[in-house]
């Protein structure tokens, strides 16, 4: 018997609501609204395949948002942590299409935001409350301008 004869959801399709709640530091899944597909915090979460016509496309009703935290250390050989920098890129989970981010410079600043050269991630300086406005900013850093024709 197929699982849509058994009433059960196909393997690949999550049991439950898949959005990520946070107990302090530790992550766990939500889990809610399996029978029909909407949880009753977060909304619907079983999204419909994304549209084959061109003509309709995706609504974005639903976005992921990926963050990841690096630590930057003085050098390989010492651990001090010099400065910290958040990652953060958003797709579509209807169609998987990644957004970009506008009107941020590409590179990688120690003082301000930065997007990644194909401006998928944006790379944002960041302190701990405790830290000194100066936290960070000695880390060297770059930007790439872009001129019209590839011209120097």
């Amino acid at each position: 018997m197929s699982d849509q004869q058994s009433g059960e959801p196909p393997a690949a399709e999550q049991a439950g609501c898949p959005k990520t709640l946070w107990d302090g530091m530790t992550p766990y899944q939500c889990d809610k609204g399996a029978e029909k597909g909407v949880c009753p915090d977060h909304g619907r979460f079983r999204m419909p395949p994304p549209s084959a016509d061109p003509d309709k496309p995706c609504q974005h009703v639903d976005m992921h948002l990926d963050a990841d935290v690096q630590r930057l250390t003085a050098s390989d050989e010492d651990p001090t942590v010099v400065a910290y920098i958040v990652e953060l890129s958003i797709r579509c989970l209807a169609c998987q299409e990644r957004f970009r981010w506008s009107g941020v410079p590409a590179g990688l600043m120690p003082n301000r935001p930065a997007c990644s050269a194909d401006e998928f991630v944006l790379h944002a300086p960041i302190r701990p409350a405790s830290a000194d406005p100066d936290f960070g900013l000695g880390i060297p850093g770059f930007a790439i301008q872009y001129r019209e024709g590839g011209g120097r």
